[in-house]
């Protein structure tokens, strides 16, 4: 695996973490801008969202460990390109422009629940 994919692997594995509180609505459309403006191209893909991120001092953080936590245990990435999809046969995922942007759109509804008030009930 290239570096590039390395790259994209371990920011999609950072969007998807539902834990993550690091993409605020901001960042989320400005990578939805971003990402539409590109080729389905890995490694114009893995340039646009490094320079992206090295703006944003904690996600960029947050992208280090991911990539040295893999690289120094040896691990492969996940490869799942939906988190919400229990059995994810990984023969069929695959790395491109699409993979990025459904990670994006999922992180959105995240990032989205996390900030609305709470209903109140009648």
């Amino acid at each position: 695996m290239s570096f590039d994919e390395q790259n994209l692997e371990a920011f999609i594995e950072l969007l998807n973490d539902k834990r993550s509180r690091l993409f605020t609505p901001q960042d989320i459309a400005s990578l939805t801008k971003l990402i539409d403006s590109l080729p389905d191209d890995i490694e114009k893909l893995s340039l646009a969202i490094a320079a992206w991120y090295e703006k944003r001092p904690k996600i960029l953080d947050a992208q280090l460990d991911i990539l040295n936590n893999h690289l120094s245990s040896g691990t492969n990435f996940n490869r799942v390109s939906d988190s919400n999809v229990g059995d994810v046969n990984s023969s069929d995922y695959q790395l491109n422009k699409q993979a990025l942007q459904n990670a994006i759109q999922q992180s959105s509804a995240s990032v989205t629940s996390q900030i609305s008030p709470p209903k109140k009930l009648l």
